[in-house]
C-alpha cells in the first residue's frame, strides 16, 4: 500500500501502537494533524504489561489534555508498607497513590484516536528523509509519506537503530520477575495485610514489591482486582544471556517474550522464592500461572530529534522501573512535542524546541533511576553511591524513594 498526501493537512507517521504511540496520535489529532499509527503486531495488543503508576501529575495532565480523561483510571492505594521475611509490617508511610494497568490505560487512549488510522501488521524497515518530509518503508512492501516520523517503538526501537545505531541500551545488572494474581484467589490473610497497599520487601541484593491494580477487562470492583507482583534479582550478563534462551535453543536479544520463558527457570524461581520471600508474596506467586521476567536496561539518547524523525517514550530514553515513570515520561513527551508543533509554524524549529525541552530532562530522569538501583548492590562506585544504597536498604528509607511523585524535586 502506498498512501500519498491528499491535502495540505500536515501528516505524521507513528511507528509503534503501544501507549506512547497512542498518546502521540491523540495529541497530534487535537491540533489538526493526520496521524497514521503503525503497529508491528498483527493482533490486538492485550496483556502486554501489568501495573502502571498513575499518581505522577505528568500522566494525569496528559490524559486530561488529550481527551482520554482520568475518571476511574485505576485503583487507589492509601498507604505504603515494608514487610519483613515473616510478612510482618516493619515500616509504613501514608501516601495516596493511583495505580492503573497497561490494558486499562490503552483502552482509554484508544477512544480518543481515529481507529481507522491504526494499522496492525506493519513492520518498519527503513525511513528516507526527503527534504521537508519522510518516506517510510514497511516489510510488507507498503510505504508512506509524511511530514514527520515519530518513533514510539520501545527501547529496542528499529527507527532509532537506523538513525542512531550507536545508541544501545545498557544492561543494569539485574532483572525483574513479574506477574499479577487475582484478588479473589488470594488468602484472606494476604488480602487483609497487603492487598490494599503498596508493599515492599528488602534483602541483600533483592527487592520485591506489590500493589493493587484493576482486574481482567478493567474491573475495579472489590474482589475482581489483581495484585501486581515484582521481584528484582541480580544476575550478570552471562547468566542473563542463558536465561534468554527458549526451549528450542533460540537466543533472544535484550529479553525473551513472556510466553517463551523456559519452565525450568520458572520452577527454579518458585523454589528460591520459598526460602526468600514473605508468605504474602508466596501466596501471590502461587496464583500467577505464567510469571515472566524483564531485564532492566537504561539509556538516554543524546538527541531526541534526527532531521524529521522524533523519538518519544522508551525509544528516546528508558529510565529504570524503580521510578514508575516510563509511561508518564512518554505522555509528557507527546504533549511537549505537540505543543511545540502547535506553537511553531516551521516543523524543524518545533522539533528543535522539543529536543531542547525534553532531552536534558531525560538525562536527569535516567540518572535518578540508576541511583535507585544502588539498593540492589550494583553500580556502586562512589561513597555517595554507598550512602544511597544504605539509605535505600532501610525499611523506612525505601518507602520515601521508590515510585514517588515529584521525584525530580527531591535529592536522595
Amino acid at each position: 500500500m502506498e498512501l500519498t498526501e491528499k491535502s495540505h493537512k500536515r501528516r505524521a507517521v507513528v511507528i509503534g501502537g503501544s501507549i506512547a504511540g497512542l498518546f502521540v496520535g491523540a495529541f497530534l489529532r487535537q491540533i489538526g494533524w493526520q496521524v497514521e499509527i503503525y503497529e508491528r503486531s498483527s493482533i490486538e495488543l492485550t496483556g502486554r504489561g501489568v501495573g502502571i503508576f498513575a499518581t505522577h501529575l505528568e500522566l494525569l495532565e496528559a490524559l486530561d489534555k488529550c481527551g482520554a480523561g482520568t475518571v476511574d483510571i485505576g485503583v487507589i492505594a492509601y498507604k505504603r508498607i515494608t514487610l519483613d521475611r515473616r510478612g510482618k509490617v516493619i515500616a509504613e508511610k501514608p501516601m495516596l497513590q493511583i495505580v492503573t494497568s497497561w490494558d486499562r490505560l490503552r483502552q482509554m487512549l484508544l477512544r480518543v484516536i481515529d481507529r481507522r488510522r491504526y494499522h496492525f501488521g506493519y513492520t518498519f524497515v527503513h525511513v528516507d528523509q526527503e527534504g521537508s518530509g519522510v518516506r517510510v518503508q514497511f516489510a510488507n512492501g507498503g510505504s508512506e509519506r509524511a511530514d514527520l516520523l515519530v518513533a514510539c517503538d520501545g527501547f529496542r526501537s528499529a527507527v532509532r537503530g537506523q538513525v542512531a545505531p550507536e545508541i544501545q541500551p545498557v544492561y543494569s545488572g539485574y532483572y525483574i520477575w513479574r506477574g499479577a494474581a487475582n484478588e479473589s484467589d488470594l488468602s484472606p490473610e494476604t488480602r487483609r495485610t497487603v492487598f490494599p497497599y503498596f508493599s515492599i520487601f528488602l534483602a541483600d541484593q533483592l527487592q520485591a514489591l506489590g500493589y493493587p491494580i484493576s482486574g481482567i477487562e478493567d474491573e475495579l470492583r472489590a474482589g475482581h482486582r489483581r495484585y501486581n507482583f515484582g521481584w528484582y534479582r541480580v544476575a550478570g550478563a552471562t547468566r542473563l544471556k542463558q536465561m534468554c534462551v527458549d526451549d528450542d535453543g533460540r537466543e533472544h536479544e535484550f529479553g525473551i517474550p513472556p510466553a517463551l520463558v523456559r519452565k525450568d527457570l520458572t520452577a527454579q524461581m518458585r523454589a528460591e522464592a520459598e526460602t526468600l520471600l514473605p508468605p504474602q508474596y508466596l501466596d501471590c506467586l502461587h496464583h500467577i500461572g505464567y510469571p515472566f521476567f524483564t531485564p532492566v536496561y537504561d539509556f538516554c539518547s543524546p538527541s531526541l530529534v534526527f532531521g524529521r524523525v522524533a523519538l518519544v517514550g522508551d525509544a528516546a530514553s528508558t529510565p529504570r522501573p524503580h521510578i514508575g515513570f516510563g509511561v508518564s515520561k512518554a505522555a509528557a513527551e507527546a504533549q511537549v512535542l505537540t505543543d511545540a508543533l502547535s506553537n511553531h509554524e516551521d516543523i524543524d524549529s518545533a522539533l528543535a524546541a522539543y529536543n531542547a525541552a525534553r532531552q536534558p530532562l531525560s538525562e536527569l530522569i535516567v540518572s535518578h533511576g540508576r541511583k535507585l538501583g544502588t539498593q540492589l548492590g550494583v553500580g556502586i562506585e562512589t561513597d555517595e553511591d554507598r550512602r544511597l544504597s544504605k539509605l535505600l536498604q532501610s525499611p523506612k528509607g525505601i518507602l520515601d524513594w521508590i515510585a514517588v511523585p515529584n521525584f525530580l524535586a527531591m535529592r536522595p
